[in-house]
């Protein structure tokens, strides 16, 4: 298992490429804002919840592991512990090689063809430091020879601190089912949410429409998350009374490349030509009290 290191007088970001291409840890100031990958052995297909991990070529659930695209319907692998669905994409449970790495910046990549989605597909991860400023950038590349339906996202476990507070804007609650599936009904219910992290409850929100701004904080300073276009969605899920919260700036809802053409734009469904290429960037901003 290689770890690559990286670290500023503000940062310090453990990578594990060869995991899914996992942040195995992440501190500010020494604060840890990930709960740390603490496992010694990955399993694929039962990763630790922990650190976090980039879904590609799609976020969340296929619906009965099918997908209706251009005409053609592929049937995927389902995931064992989503069935009869799939699960976040197939790239996180991928060793990523290492194309560049410094303390300031590592650039790690997969490419994947396969059983588990239809076109073979390059995912690109770049971590950089710059002061208080971390940015992380996704990229997805068709490489098939003809268009295929594209997302991204980013699955981060945020430790849960005394105190701490999340807070965002949103502009579309939708509503799902008890196997995390969107029904197709939403609330439009323009306004900010506050989580409070010594709130035990369970959290599952899947929403859009959202300004791209997410803030923590904590007793010791604030975090803002700036997510750029086309990041236009937000997960937030936690089991009852676990040590973490997902808060996931993603592109699409789940299983939006089923949803009818007409509804792609709202879903947030992408459609990526041969060799083109989807971008991302999120900013995580650190701001001492």
């Amino acid at each position: 298992m290689q770890a690559i290191e990286l670290s500023n007088a503000v940062w310090s970001l453990r990578l594990l490429p060869e995991w899914g291409g996992r942040v195995a840890a992440l501190k500010a100031e020494g604060l840890d804002i990930l709960l740390p990958v603490s496992s010694s052995v990955f399993n694929p297909l039962d990763w630790p919840r922990a650190g976090a991990y980039p879904l590609m070529p799609y976020c969340n659930r296929l619906k009965d592991a099918r997908l209706s695209f251009a005409g053609q319907t592929y049937q995927l692998p389902g995931h064992p512990a989503a069935q009869p669905h799939t699960l976040h994409g197939i790239s996180h449970t991928q060793a990523w090689e290492v194309v560049s790495a410094d303390q300031q910046q590592a650039l790690i990549a997969c490419t994947y063809q396969g059983p588990h989605w239809p076109w073979i597909f390059r995912a690109e991860q770049r971590f950089t430091l710059e002061g208080n400023c971390l940015r992380i950038t996704l990229a997805l590349v068709n490489l098939g020879d003809t268009d295929m339906p594209a997302g991204f996202g980013l699955h981060p476990y945020f430790q849960r601190h005394p105190g701490m507070r999340a807070r965002y804007s949103r502009g579309r609650e939708w509503l799902i089912d008890d196997q995390y599936l969107a029904t197709g009904e939403f609330v439009d219910a323009v306004g900010d949410i506050t989580l409070q992290a010594d709130d035990p409850a369970a959290v599952a929100h899947y929403q859009s429409r959202w300004d791209g701004k997410l803030n923590l904080e904590y007793r010791e300073g604030r975090l803002a998350i700036n997510a750029s276009s086309p990041l236009s969605h937000f997960v937030a899920f936690a089991p009852a009374n676990a040590p973490f919260v997902c808060l996931e700036p993603v592109s699409h809802l789940a299983d939006a490349f089923n949803c009818p053409r007409s509804e792609w734009r709202e879903v947030g469904t992408h459609v990526l030509e041969p060799g083109a290429r989807l971008t991302a960037n999120l900013d995580f901003e650190w701001h001492r009290h």
